[in-house]
């Protein structure tokens, strides 16, 4: 039999008592995954019994596995009574073809493989000595190297380039890497690559999906349409079509106009982000898309410059995606030699989702809206979350998903069901028992709104209930003293950048201060949109730091001080297109939180030179330690939070804005330095010790 292999593998979740591996084919297959060690003895296998709970299909033409390997009896390790695989040990893995009579037969993984070895390659440390992090991979989003005089390359796949030069020495080579969020731009697609994706969605899927674009048809006029489908709107224009009223998203993103729509295309995009295994390739050639039909540009004076928005973002966009492109075997190779773990953020979905309590409403009141955020939410079940902890995981969510994507009549009940399903999973967070431990927590699903318009808090009581019930579990099961200190993922920088920070503060103030003006509020009570010009704001500028909801913010970090105990940790971090090295303590009712912020962001996704220019500026003034207070009048009320931007060893960088990827070296379960692979000269922090009060 043939494997029509569509991405993957993927190394997912690595401890010392499971190792997954997920890969996607167009056919099912009886697969069976074996790890070895350096010798070739078998350390474990996945069980054929547990296959059917270990894939899905999710189309026509689309089975996605989740391989777990357990150890054998004769390891040689031992958890207490339980074989465990062995720590600080290269290892391999194998998947096999299994036939009906029993006979396996290897998947050739041979291009996966670093140096002589013969497969994919890993370990499980002990303690951790180097990891990875980034954030943001927007295939057209690379800047331009001005020294080799061509665009920046995808920064994951400098992550490939170390690993070739670390593979065997386990003292060098990174263990693990924690992609943060936004792994794909949903909303801000090239208009090469949506023409590609809408192609190769149907064949993955094997329909045609449409869209709902009310809940009862019968309260829609009869001369409008019930169901939208997708292939019906040209290219780059599907930004009209999310704003029109009659069938408004309620979606935000400004740059919208090939935004994914159905689970086809949101799951091809994830297809070709992992590494292009089926050599998938963007439409290049301008003639060949016009042919395929774009959407002609309103302002249009003459037939010759009909398409003029269309043709302009292709030209932007075509050498920066031809970059990422040509990558993609790097960062295929790359996951598949490395434990990874991914945590989404907006644009996983659309940009600004569930920035506010009115765009949550309206979101959701929305057929269309509603359904393009559960496509995305399934999509990223599927392709990321999965493999983070198969555990976290009913049955009946990845049962409810299946059922909607192969149904073929469009049935309301299923389709409710679908819905219901993904907007009511919550809590998308997960733990690894490493030493040091990592929590990533989801700050996207568990949000509180206060005021429908005002900066949300992004993880409410439920949320930091469950980080004390995850560091419980992690207490549990290792050697945690009341001196270990965490690494957090926090998709957006706990402790910010205060230029910044202060500037988004300066304009809620005085968004504030305007409605707090007897007119405006009469006209925002007549409008029954009280707080619109904060939410405006808020959208504006993106307003979703943990700073802009203090309330959010000291609730979130009493929790790791008091009600976890905790005196050190580190925050990974990304989302906000540069990067920076922090140190910080947070001081709270007698107690202080010693901490560092290390943000690695974008992967692929530069700021414009206006943009950079404002960083490079407003670095230049955030020097010395920023301290951020409130001035209540009961001492056990106040709070002082301290940050100081560190300096690059070799530059006088505080903040960083060109693609980079994060490599953080431990010693003794704390952080020593973190570097910014770049492939043009590395940045490196050296991390000051810190002594707990």
């Amino acid at each position: 039999m043939t494997v029509n292999l569509l991405a993957g593998p993927i190394l997912r979740r690595t401890t010392k008592n499971r190792v997954c591996v997920w890969l996607a084919v167009a056919n099912p297959l009886t697969l069976q995954l074996t790890i070895k060690d350096s010798q070739g003895n078998a350390l474990g296998q996945s069980r054929l019994d547990d296959l059917t709970e270990q894939r899905v299909q999710l189309g026509k033409n689309l089975w996605v596995y989740l391989l777990q390997a357990r150890p054998n009896e004769d390891t040689g390790e031992l958890d207490g009574k339980n074989p465990v695989f062995l720590a600080d040990t290269l290892m391999c893995y194998r998947l096999d073809e299994v036939d009906a009579e029993g006979n396996a037969r290897p998947l050739d993984l041979s291009d996966l493989a670093y140096g002589s070895l013969k497969y994919p390659s890993f370990f499980i440390p002990s303690k951790l000595k180097h990891l990875l992090h980034g954030s943001c991979r927007k295939p057209h989003g690379g800047g331009f190297d001005p020294k080799k005089q061509q665009p920046m390359p995808d920064a994951l796949s400098h992550g490939h380039t170390l690993l070739e030069k670390t593979y065997d020495n386990l003292e060098l080579r990174p263990s693990l890497l924690l992609l943060t969020g936004d792994q794909i731009y949903a909303d801000d697609v090239a208009i090469s690559l949506l023409a590609m994706l809408r192609q190769q969605s149907l064949a993955v899927v094997g329909k045609q999906e449409s869209l709902p674009l009310v809940d009862n048809p019968l309260m829609l006029e009869p001369s409008l349409p019930t169901r939208l489908d997708p292939s019906s709107i040209p290219l780059h224009g599907r930004k009209q079509v999310l704003m029109e009223k009659h069938r408004r998203s309620h979606f935000s993103s400004g740059e919208s106009e090939n935004h994914l729509f159905t689970f086809g295309e949101y799951a091809a995009m994830y297809l070709y982000a992992f590494g292009n295994v089926s050599k998938w390739e963007p439409v290049w050639n301008w003639q060949d898309l016009a042919a395929i039909g774009v959407a002609e540009s309103e302002t249009a004076q003459e037939e010759g410059d009909k398409h003029n928005k269309a043709k302009a973002a292709w030209l932007k966009q075509a050498k920066p995606l031809r970059s990422y492109h040509e990558t993609l075997p790097q960062v295929r190779k790359l996951l598949a030699n490395i434990p990874t773990y991914m945590i989404f953020d907006d644009h996983d979905v659309t940009d600004d989702w569930n920035i506010t309590g009115n765009w949550y409403d309206g979101v959701r009141s929305s057929a269309m809206g509603r359904r393009i955020v559960s496509n995305a939410l399934a999509a990223y079940w599927a392709f990321q979350a999965w493999g983070n902890d198969p555990d976290n995981f009913h049955k009946d969510l990845a049962f409810s998903i299946s059922l909607h994507l192969n149904d073929d009549v469009n049935d309301c009940g299923i389709g409710d069901r679908y819905d219901l399903h993904m907007w009511k999973s919550r809590g998308w967070g997960f733990s690894i028992p490493t030493e040091p431990p990592i929590i990533a927590m989801d700050s996207r699903t568990q949000r509180q709104y206060e005021n429908k318009y005002y900066p949300a808090v992004l993880m409410d009581r439920y949320a930091l209930d469950w980080l004390q019930t995850e560091w419980a579990k992690l207490k549990t099961g290792q050697d945690i003293d009341d001196n270990t200190g965490p690494i957090i993922i926090a998709a957006t920088p706990v402790m910010g950048f205060s230029a910044i920070e202060h500037i988004q503060q300066i304009a809620l103030w005085l968004a504030g201060w305007l409605e707090s003006w007897k007119p405006m509020q009469m006209l925002e009570k007549l409008a029954d949109k009280e707080g619109f010009i904060t939410g405006w704001m808020v959208n504006k500028l993106d307003a979703e730091s943990w700073s802009s909801n203090k309330e959010g913010f000291v609730g979130f970090m009493d929790t790791l001080l008091r009600r976890m105990n905790i005196k050190r940790c580190v925050f990974l971090s990304g989302d906000v297109h540069y990067a920076f090295t922090a140190n910080a303590q947070f001081k709270y009712r007698g107690r202080t939180l010693q901490c560092y912020q290390l943000t690695s962001t974008a992967l692929s996704n530069q700021p414009n030179a206006k943009q950079y220019k404002f960083l490079e500026h407003a670095a230049g003034h955030d020097t010395g330690i920023k301290t951020h207070c409130n001035r209540a009048l009961m001492p056990n009320q106040r709070w002082t939070a301290k940050v100081q931007l560190l300096t690059a060893e070799n530059s006088k960088l505080r903040v960083y804005a060109e693609c980079n990827l994060g490599l953080v070296k431990f010693g003794n379960g704390l952080p020593i330095s973190h570097t910014l692979l770049n492939g043009n000269g590395n940045l490196v922090y050296l991390l000051p010790a810190q002594s707990g009060e």
